[in-house]
């Protein structure tokens, strides 16, 4: 089955004058019709503040991906500390073995400082060194990022382009950090800038899971570079586009004349990506009702294309105008909340909170799972803020 979208508005009629509305646009993924080629790269923090439990159990978790390996799967390992070091070079697991493998992963060991962009920049060159030897199209390429520290000589927005750079490479980062002293703000950008996902690890009880949740995630992928193209109308304004899968964030827009892209994360099968946005739809000369396009969009994946328009009928029928679709508005709001919990930014979300109860009333299910998740993030700390990005379906019904 190949991917389709669908489009709706909040508002399905607007006035001669304009109006702002809030779109949503719903990709469905499609199912697979080939076997998933995984290409991994394991980037460990062998810093000295990982000795002990959290070395020990890093290497349990790679050891763990190596059982769930498939023979065209590629994997390889980075260690970083003071400086990167490739432990095993990308290696097809049908020409290694088990026992081989261990052995690299037996090297992995704690000490020195934290120089997280050389290792990043190791498990990079890596992937892109087995370019020309992955055989299956739309093979899916990760680097799964484990730290417990600082880069002290980058800051978070050296990073962000650093991830925007090995997403152009079409290489998804899935980053963790562990414990209380990583940058929480490097780990957000590389996850949310490469269209991947971070995560907060609690201790190190969790690394194996981290490991082998995202090398078994990589099994369901549909499409690993698709985007979503907006060819917006004349006169329309387009001021914010939030994503919702797998975590809540912010689009930056990609702009070429009247056309947006929007990159999206690994369409995954069975699980419906949503593309929320806000837009100001213009001022119309005119009389008698009309429909008008304000984008057309264009889904891109697996060399395949949907398409659907963004409509709105301009008319001055009280009645029509009168018309909501609630949820869609529910939609992007909820995503603007999680968006701003996932950086800490309470107030921010609080005002927008206070805004959906006003509108919609406290009895609205995704009224009170985003207040129920602000007090959480206000209460607590870094394990919140992640677990606030997930978004919650539900009916949207009072």
């Amino acid at each position: 089955m190949p991917p389709r979208i669908e489009t709706a508005v909040n508002r399905p009629a607007v006035p001669w004058t304009g109006a702002t509305v809030t779109a949503e646009v719903d990709v469905e993924p499609g199912a697979q019709d080939r076997a998933v080629q995984r290409v991994l790269s394991l980037c460990i923090d062998t810093s000295g503040s990982m000795g002990g439990e959290k070395i020990e159990r890093a290497r349990e978790g790679a050891a763990w991906v190596m059982g769930l390996l498939d023979p065209e799967d590629y994997v390889s390992i980075v260690a970083f500390d003071s400086e990167a070091e490739l432990v095993m070079r990308p290696t097809r697991w049908s020409d290694t073995s088990r026992e081989e493998a261990m052995e690299h992963v037996t090297e992995l060991t704690a000490g020195g400082g934290t120089d997280m962009f050389d290792g990043l920049q190791t498990a990079r060159k890596a992937l892109e060194s087995v370019d020309y030897q992955v055989e299956t199209e739309g093979a899916v390429r990760r680097i799964l990022l484990l730290s417990d520290g600082k880069d002290k000589h980058h800051e978070p927005a050296d990073f962000a382009d650093l991830a925007r750079e090995i997403d152009g490479a079409g290489i998804r980062i899935k980053a963790a950090g562990i414990g209380a002293e990583y940058n929480e703000d490097t780990i957000r950008e590389l996850g949310t800038k490469g269209r991947g996902e971070w995560s907060h690890l609690e201790g190190p009880f969790a690394i194996e899971d981290f490991f082998g949740d995202a090398v078994e995630d990589a099994n369901d992928v549909v499409a690993a570079d698709a985007q979503l193209e907006l060819d917006v109308a004349n006169g329309v304004e387009v001021e914010e586009v939030y994503r919702a899968l797998p975590q809540a964030q912010e689009v930056d827009l990609d702009w070429r004349a009247n056309t947006a892209v929007v990159k999206l994360p690994d369409l995954v099968e069975r699980e419906h990506q949503k593309v929320t946005m806000k837009l100001h739809a213009p001022a119309m000369d005119g009389e008698d009702e009309e429909n008008h396009v304000l984008v057309d969009l264009t889904l891109t994946a697996r060399g395949a294309e949907a398409t659907a328009p963004l409509i709105v009928t301009y008319t001055d029928d009280n009645a029509k105008l009168a018309a909501e679709n609630e949820s869609v508005q529910l939609d992007h709001q909820q995503t603007v909340v999680k968006t701003e919990l996932g950086k800490g930014n309470v107030e921010a979300a609080e005002t927008q909170v206070e805004r959906m109860t006003r509108i919609h009333g406290e009895d609205v299910d995704a009224v009170q799972e985003v207040e129920r998740q602000t007090q959480l993030v206000r209460e607590g700390g870094r394990a919140e803020r992640n677990r606030a990005t997930k978004i919650v379906e539900d009916d949207h019904q009072p």
